[in-house]
C-alpha cells in the first residue's frame, strides 16, 4: 500500500504534462472538426485546358473541337512550341496534347477502319485528368458515328450527339441533402494520440523513477517484497491508464454528441484495444532501463512517428507507398483502418483483424521489452 500511494505523490509532479497533452489533443480536435462543415452539397465540372493541332480540318474534327470547348479550355497548339507544351503538361496548365490527322474525319463518315488515324493523345500519365478527356472523345466519336449509321445526316447527327451529351450540370438535383458532420469518427480518430502522449509523459517516468539505483536500493532493505512492490505499481499504472483512457472516451463521445449507439460501441473496443496495446509497449519501454528525464524526448517521437504514419493525422488513403509500408507495422495505422470500415457500416467481424493486429503488435514489443530488460539487469548486476 506505501508504494500505491508513493505512486501517485510521485505522479503529482507530472501533472502538468497530463494538462498539456490533454489540451494539445483538444486543440487538434477542434482543428480538424472545424473543417468539416455543414451544407447542402454542390458539384461543378473542373475545367481543363488542352492543346489541340487539327492537321484534318474536317466538319468531324471541328464538331469534336467545339464539343471539346463546352466542356474545356481549348488552347490552339499551332501556337505553341513542343516545348511549351511538355512544360504545359508537366505544370497541370494543360492535361492533353491532342493531335488530329488528316483524314480522320473522311475515315468515320466511310465507318472505316480508323486505327491508323487515331486522336494522338499526349498527356501526364499519373494525372487522372488527361483520362477524362480521353473519355470524351470517345463518348463524343461512339455516339456520332452511331447517329450516323442509324441515316442522321452530319447536321443532325452533330446536333443530337451535342445534345446527349450536354452537361449544364455535372449533377440533377432530385432532393435537397444536407450533409452532416460525422463528428464521432472525427473526435474518435484523435484519441490515440492523446493516449500515447498522455501515458507516456506522465505513467512511464513515474514507472522510470522507481526503477532508479537510489529508490531500488531503499526498496530492496524494505520490509516489503519485491514482487508486491511491482504489483502494487502495475495496479497504480494500470488504474491511472484506465482513468485517461475513460476520460478520453467520455469527453469523445460528449464532443460528437453520441454515446451507446452500435458503432459507438465498436469505435470505443477499437479504443481500449489499441490501450491496451500501449500499455504493453509502455511496460517493454519501462524494461529498458531508460531515465526519468528521457521520457519526455520520447513522448515526442512515439506521439509523433505513431500518429502521422498511423493514419491518425493525415488519412492513410494520402499517405505515400512508403509510409503506408512502414504504417502496416504500427498499431495506429490499425486503429484509423478499423475505423474506416466500421464508418463504412462494417461490423464486428469487419474489424477483428485490425484489433488482433493490433494486440499482437503490443504482446511482440512487450516481449522483446522484457528479454531486453533482463539482459540489461544481468549487465548491470
Amino acid at each position: 500500500m506505501t508504494v500505491f500511494k508513493a505512486f501517485f505523490k510521485v505522479l503529482r509532479k507530472y501533472k502538468m504534462s497530463l494538462i498539456m497533452y490533454l489540451v494539445i489533443s483538444l486543440g487538434i480536435i477542434y482543428i480538424l472538426s472545424s473543417f468539416n462543415t455543414k451544407g447542402n452539397a454542390s458539384y461543378y465540372r473542373v475545367s481543363q485546358g488542352i492543346a489541340v493541332r487539327d492537321n484534318d480540318n474536317s466538319e468531324i474534327s471541328k464538331g469534336l473541337i467545339e464539343y471539346l470547348s463546352t466542356i474545356n479550355e481549348i488552347k490552339n497548339a499551332e501556337e505553341l512550341t513542343d516545348e511549351q507544351i511538355t512544360d504545359m503538361i508537366y505544370y497541370t496548365r494543360i492535361s492533353n496534347s491532342l493531335i488530329i490527322p488528316a483524314g480522320f474525319g473522311e475515315a468515320i463518315l466511310n465507318g472505316e477502319d480508323a486505327s491508323m488515324l487515331k486522336i494522338e493523345s499526349t498527356k501526364n500519365a499519373g494525372a487522372r485528368m488527361g483520362y477524362s478527356v480521353e473519355t470524351e472523345i470517345d463518348s463524343y466519336l461512339n455516339l456520332l458515328s452511331g447517329y450516323l449509321e442509324g441515316g442522321f445526316d452530319m447536321a443532325e447527327a452533330e446536333k443530337l450527339t451535342m445534345e446527349a451529351l450536354a452537361d449544364n450540370s455535372s449533377v440533377n438535383v432530385i432532393a435537397e441533402v444536407k450533409v452532416e458532420d460525422d463528428k464521432l469518427f472525427t473526435m474518435f480518430q484523435m484519441l490515440p494520440y492523446g493516449i500515447l502522449t498522455m501515458l507516456f509523459s506522465a505513467v512511464l517516468p513515474v514507472i522510470l523513477r522507481f526503477g532508479t539505483m537510489l529508490l531500488k536500493k531503499r526498496s530492496d532493505i524494505s520490509s516489503t517484497p519485491a514482487y508486491k512492490r511491482q504489483i502494487s505499481i502495475a495496479l497504480a499504472a494500470g488504474l491511472v491508464s484506465v482513468f485517461i483512457v475513460i476520460a478520453l472516451i467520455a469527453l469523445a463521445s460528449v464532443l460528437a454528441k453520441e454515446a451507446f449507439t452500435g458503432r459507438w460501441w465498436l469505435v470505443v473496443i477499437n479504443v481500449v484495444t489499441l490501450s491496451i496495446t500501449v500499455v504493453m509497449l509502455l511496460v517493454a519501454v519501462s524494461n529498458l532501463n531508460m531515465k526519468p528525464e528521457v521520457a519526455s524526448a520520447f513522448t515526442n517521437v512515439v506521439g509523433l512517428s505513431f500518429s502521422f504514419l498511423g493514419g491518425i493525422f493525415v488519412p492513410i488513403e494520402f499517405l505515400g507507398s512508403g509510409a503506408k509500408v512502414i504504417g502496416q507495422f504500427l498499431p495506429t495505422y490499425w486503429y484509423s483502418e478499423a475505423l474506416t470500415r466500421i464508418k463504412a457500416d462494417g461490423g464486428f467481424n469487419d474489424i477483428l483483424n485490425c484489433l488482433l493486429i493490433q494486440l499482437l503488435f503490443g504482446v511482440m514489443v512487450m516481449g522483446v521489452g522484457l528479454v531486453a530488460g533482463r539482459s540489461i539487469q544481468k549487465r548491470t548486476a
